[in-house]
């Protein structure tokens, strides 16, 4: 009891004020994705984040997921590959579906996070390039198998954030693990096209057929060309100036005539 008291107090979630349908679970490495959206967008999703979560863990996170949550976001398994091989995270990830199909059966979308890549930690004094080696080809074989297992699975989609094709460096911070702020960028960027993609059912397209004006609104007239138009532009520019000549030939006749009345004084004498 008390072990799961631990695990409940470092657990983090942020949800926006006007409610989720996308509900983003995962590791550490979620930490600081919810600062790239807007809390008051009713399209920014929920996000449930536990530090050091294993597969195994996301079953009792599934109480935070609120009601009305059409989609789950899955960011989960690298501290699994960290302790075990690919298989063994792999048959976690499945019961793991399992189970939020039982328990939560009103969730019919679950997108599957592919696994990040690490890189050597330069905190250290030794790289741990063994282990970096081995985290990383334990990821690909269980990438490889959850492709698979989206692709058979109803209503099971995958995300793949594409950090292999960038320098590691880049995308990841000194501790090799986790996202830099150009990582998180990036996952964050990704995440919004999929909410994007998610939300184009229900947007409305524009319409392809030209409205019909009303009858009796205006006179449909053929569209002048550049040269009919510099034509009408010139001679109603000389009839303008036509009508301010006789106009300035008018005014001297039309001008009051001065005053040949002596000033009153309007002060005291």
């Amino acid at each position: 009891m008390a072990a799961a008291r631990a695990f409940r107090k470092q657990l983090t979630w942020r949800f926006p004020i006007h409610g989720a349908s996308t509900a983003i679970v995962g590791d550490s490495q979620l930490m600081y994705l919810h600062q790239h959206f807007d809390p008051a967008s009713p399209h920014s999703p929920a996000f449930i984040c536990q530090p050091g979560a294993c597969i195994d863990d996301i079953g009792e996170l599934l109480d935070f997921v609120s009601k009305g949550t059409s989609s789950l976001i899955l960011h989960i398994g690298t501290n699994d590959l960290a302790n075990t091989d690919a298989p063994t995270a792999f048959n976690r990830y499945v019961a793991l579906l399992d189970c939020i199909r039982h328990e939560r059966p009103d969730i019919p979308t679950v997108f599957a996070t592919l696994v990040l890549p690490r890189a050597p930690n330069q905190r250290l004094r030794r790289h741990n390039w063994r282990a970096v080696r081995r985290f990383n080809f334990e990821a690909r074989e269980f990438n490889l198998r959850l492709l698979s297992l989206c692709h058979e699975r109803e209503g099971v989609f995958y995300v793949n954030h594409r950090i292999d094709a960038l320098p590691p460096w880049t995308v990841l911070a000194a501790d090799g693990l986790h996202p830099s702020f150009a990582g998180v960028s990036l996952l964050a960027w990704n995440i919004y096209n999929l909410l994007l993609d998610l939300r184009r059912p229900y947007i409305n397209n524009w319409p392809e057929h030209v409205p019909q004006p009303e009858a009796g609104a205006y006179e449909l007239r053929e569209t002048p060309s550049y040269s009919q138009a510099l034509r009408r532009d010139s001679s109603d520019a000389t009839c303008r100036g036509g009508k301010e000549k006789k106009m300035n030939q008018a005014a001297p006749e039309t001008a009051a005539a001065p005053s040949t009345g002596q000033h009153t004084p309007s002060g005291p004498l």
